[in-house]
């Protein structure tokens, strides 16, 4: 229940009935350009809503993914709406 504590920290409204068991044991896999572009898209954001946040997040040039993920060479996924800045 971790994100429905973090979703309440923030005052956001989080039904927290559509969090089950977990039920997955395995890993995602996912590539280091989609990590990068997430990260980007994060600090963009933050710079905005949350300036401390993201003065604290500058100097990480690559974030430590989640242990569920395991991150392999390669670009942004397809399927992404890739911001042009």
């Amino acid at each position: 229940m971790v994100v429905h504590q973090e979703a309440a920290r923030r005052g956001y409204c989080f039904d927290a009935e559509k969090i089950g068991p977990a039920r997955f044991r395995g890993r995602i896999v996912e590539t280091n350009g989609q990590l990068l572009y997430e990260w980007e898209h994060l600090q963009r954001k933050l710079a905005v809503r949350d300036p401390a946040r993201f003065h604290t997040g500058r100097s990480v040039a690559v974030p430590e993914p989640h242990p569920l993920f395991r991150i392999v060479h390669g670009k942004v996924r397809a399927w992404e709406k890739v911001r042009v800045v």
